[in-house]
């Protein structure tokens, strides 16, 4: 009795597992079109990518330091105003001194500050046009890995679908059979078995399936994907120049080398004109006295104030180099080990399926032993379980090549 008990509630809990997986499937589902490309789901994604909404601030930007570098004036003039009186103690308006004086102030550039800026919205332009490129080569590889995570899943479950009917069709077979008396009924008992763990392996790979299909959703939010992603093999050997994570590097550290350039140039403030008017009466005077005045101030730009900017700038410039040769080495180092995988692959995929061949035609043999009561039924669900576990791994280990493909055609920046 505590027995049957013990496998009313393990069943129980199996349906339960079941019906719980079944119903997420059922929740998370995901159509496919043949007019929906890899490339043009990049582009529609690519409106909405988080990080993406940097690029018009960054474009903003960049047209602001070009205003900037075309100005005729290094910076915002500013407006001076002083007033002067000799009033203060006294009381006799005979001794009474006033100025009134205002003028303009305008800043100048410095010899070689307004090329050097020139070059800083240059660096800023290109670092904000590469950026968009960097951030679609990122997105590729998010939606390579989504889709072929989809496809490996998917297979997942179709395998499993087709071994839980062999596994249905065969316990009526031995229900059959050990009703006839042929076979005993502990056969029966390893039959339903089998049939269960079937059911299971069928119930965790539509869990990843409907796991796969949600983090797809939620990268896209898309409830439509590409029927085919298949990609060629890049004819790019090596990482060259153009990659988009490169080109983004590259222009990087042309900003900050500008930079550096610019803050030689800078010194620590610019010289300034001031074009201004004084209105002055002296303590005898009845009348005012009107005069205009030019003052011109160039401050030096060196001292410990100038070299400690330069060297604040120069620190950062030594950071963006120090990581742009970084960044090529990591790019090189993904390129190596994405061409290792892809070899790896598909010297596996031509291994499991001569093993799949093999398992399937022992298969056969083993499906006519058995019939004709040459093999036990334990020795038999072991072969069978053993060819579908090759065929699944043959399966798999296909798209896995097909999924190296994409994933070497990333490393190397060949974009869909």
């Amino acid at each position: 009795m505590i027995k049957f008990k013990n496998i009313l509630t393990v069943s129980l809990c199996l349906l339960l597992l079941l019906s719980t997986a079944q119903a997420q499937v059922d929740q998370v589902q995901i159509q496919s079109s043949d007019q929906l490309t890899l490339s043009a789901l990049i582009d529609v994604v690519l409106e909405r990518y988080p990080v993406y909404e940097e690029l018009p601030a960054r474009l903003e930007e960049a047209e602001q330091f070009d205003a900037k570098a075309s100005s005729l004036f290094s910076d915002s003039p500013s407006l001076e105003l002083r007033y002067q009186t000799g009033q203060i103690g006294l009381n006799d308006d005979s001794l009474d001194l006033r100025e009134y004086e205002g003028g303009i102030s305008v800043p100048l550039w410095r010899f070689g500050q307004r090329k050097a800026t020139r070059q800083v919205a240059l660096g800023v332009e290109l670092e904000a046009n590469t950026y968009a490129a960097l951030v679609r080569w990122e997105l590729a590889g998010v939606l390579r890995n989504a889709l072929w995570r989809i496809a490996l899943t998917a297979d997942r479950v179709a395998k499993t679908e087709k071994g839980t009917e062999v596994s249905i069709d065969l316990l009526r077979g031995i229900e059959r059979r050990v009703d006839l008396g042929v076979l005993a009924r502990s056969d029966l008992l390893q039959a339903k078995q089998d049939k269960l763990n079937s059911e299971i392996r069928l119930s965790s790979a539509q869990i990843e399936y409907a796991n796969a299909i949600r983090a797809y959703q939620i990268i896209t939010e898309q409830n439509v994907m590409p029927a085919d992603f298949i990609e060629q093999r890049s004819a790019k050997t090596d990482i060259d120049d153009q990659h988009p994570a490169l080109i983004y590097s590259t222009a990087r550290l042309e900003r900050a080398t500008a930079e550096y350039k610019l803050q030689q140039e800078s010194g620590t403030s610019n010289p300034s004109l001031l074009l201004g008017i004084r209105s002055e009466r002296g303590g005898e005077d009845v009348y005012f006295e009107d005069s205009v005045g030019v003052s011109f101030s160039y401050p030096f730009s060196f001292g410990s104030h100038a070299n400690a900017q330069r060297a604040t700038a120069g620190v950062h410039a030594a950071t963006v180099r120090g990581e742009h040769r970084m960044r090529r080495r990591e790019l090189a180092a993904m390129t190596y080990d994405a061409e290792r995988n892809l070899v790896g692959t598909e010297r596996e995929h031509h291994l499991s399926r001569q093993k799949n061949e093999l398992a399937q035609q022992h298969l056969a043999m083993s499906v006519r032993a058995f019939d004709l009561g040459e093999m036990n039924l334990l020795a038999f669900l072991y072969i069978k379980n053993s060819a579908f576990n090759a065929e699944m791994e043959a399966s798999g280990k296909e798209i896995k090549w097909k999924r190296a493909i994409a994933q070497y055609n990333q490393a190397v920046g060949e974009m869909p």
